[in-house]
């Protein structure tokens, strides 16, 4: 029998619609975070993966666009429609020295000017006065990275320790081994910011991808971290946060069997957000102490509810970029594999991430202590956002004579130092001054 003498309380019924951040999250040309975005080089492609075969369709920032490689060996990121009669150049004809549209046969450089109107007379007497919209571009780190933003405001692309320089029979590995994001980065069905933000948020690692679906990350227990790191009853008290030069990072604490003979040792487990859009992530899969930090992501928004992963690797073989890409298992198997059953009983990242929705709704969240590095992340981007209203240089927009970035991320050993624990330099320490 219900007992109506007691009102229900916390129900469903008459909630507020939801929302979302539409400052933080949406990226289109006119937007307060497109237009910051556009203020920053973002990498569209792999240097090594983008031949001059065939271009390769590219959305960033909420414009579809067109990367390629001429005859010559220069890039070029143009518009993907033809501004003759609006046909896609993902059909087009690489040559020599630019882009032939399919259907006309207009043919492009990569700064959009137009060398040839093949069905005009003399090859197109006014064919100076066609442009095909372009955007600048520059090669660094096994990538190709594109500037979207005002071009009296174009900066220096930007220079990180993590990178270089190269050791002994290192290179650079920028191409993931998935089809079909060989070339422009492994794409994902959300909005960027929930993985952006998924990166200072070093917890849920406590729960996600060990209590609650099993160990994920290969090496636990042996050449990775120890069980004891996925504690969820201290992860809280293990963690600080704190903001760096370029963004925020935190500091996860835990021992390990990492020192002299076998030795049990303090450990500080640090990765950051750089602003915009980037991430330092340490190795995950094998953990060496005091070792230089060797990789960068970019989590590159294509529009409002999609990303592209794109990342540089510095290793003298392929085996880090395989851990990198396939170091997390669900279930045992990548996330290809699994059955709708393993999804819902051993979810990883993208099932947590991607059912948030489209865009998260952050007018029902429920914030906590463990979510500081998110709100320090939010209160960054917002500044990031004020300062591009306001006609001020948004932090870590470079200028001439930079010198290298010092990238505050990778796996230490805590030693005595005049009674405090602090973190051994590693190499970057003094490649940063070059």
């Amino acid at each position: 029998m219900t007992d109506t003498t007691v009102t229900d309380t916390g129900t469903g019924y008459g909630r507020k619609p939801s929302s979302h951040d539409a400052r933080l999250t949406e990226v289109g040309a006119g937007t307060p975070m497109g237009e910051a975005l556009r203020r920053y080089w973002q990498p569209i492609a792999s240097s090594t993966a983008l031949t001059s075969d065939v271009p390769h369709r590219a959305r960033l920032l909420g414009e579809d666009l067109i990367v390629f490689r001429d005859g010559q060996g220069r890039p070029g990121v143009v518009f993907e429609r033809c501004s003759h009669r609006g046909s896609s150049l993902f059909f087009g004809r690489v040559e020599e020295d630019g882009i032939r549209c399919c259907y006309h046969g207009w043919k492009f450089d990569v700064q959009g000017h137009c060398l040839d109107q093949a069905c005009e007379l003399d090859g197109g007497r006014r064919r100076n006065l066609a442009r095909q919209p372009w955007y600048p571009v520059e090669e660094r780190y096994g990538l190709v990275f594109v500037y979207m933003g005002p071009p009296e405001l174009k900066p220096p692309l930007p220079r990180f320790d993590s990178l270089e320089p190269l050791g002994e029979g290192e290179s650079y590995c920028t191409s993931w081994m998935v089809p079909g994001a060989e070339v422009v980065g492994l794409e994902q069905d959300y909005n960027w910011l929930q993985l952006f933000e998924n990166a200072v948020d070093p917890v849920h690692a406590a729960w996600l991808h060990s209590n609650h679906s099993g160990y994920q990350f290969e090496g636990t227990g042996t050449i990775g971290f120890p069980e004891s790191y996925y504690d969820h009853r201290t992860a809280a008290e293990r963690t600080t946060y704190h903001r760096t030069d370029l963004g925020v990072g935190y500091v996860w604490r835990y021992q390990d069997a990492k020192g002299p003979d076998g030795a049990l040792v303090d450990l500080e487990w640090t990765a950051q957000c750089m602003l915009p859009n980037i991430v330092a992530l340490p190795n995950f899969v094998k953990s060496t102490p005091d070792g230089r930090n060797d990789m960068l992501i970019w989590v590159v928004p294509a529009d409002d509810t999609h990303h592209r992963l794109v990342f540089s690797i510095r290793a003298a073989g392929p085996e880090r970029a395989t851990s990198f890409m396939f170091g997390i298992k669900q279930n045992g198997k990548d996330g290809w594999e699994l059955t709708d059953e393993e999804k819902q009983r051993f979810p990883g990242d993208y099932e947590a991430q991607r059912s948030q929705g489209d865009i998260t709704q952050h007018s029902e969240e429920t914030l906590a202590p463990s979510d500081k590095g998110v709100v320090m992340l939010r209160r960054m981007l917002r500044t990031m956002l004020d300062d591009v209203e306001a006609g001020r240089t948004p932090l870590g927009v470079g200028a001439p004579g930079d010198p290298v970035r010092r990238v505050e991320a990778g796996l230490f050993i805590r030693r005595e130092e005049e009674g405090e624990l602090v973190p051994t330099p590693s190499a970057p320490d003094v490649a940063a001054g070059a």
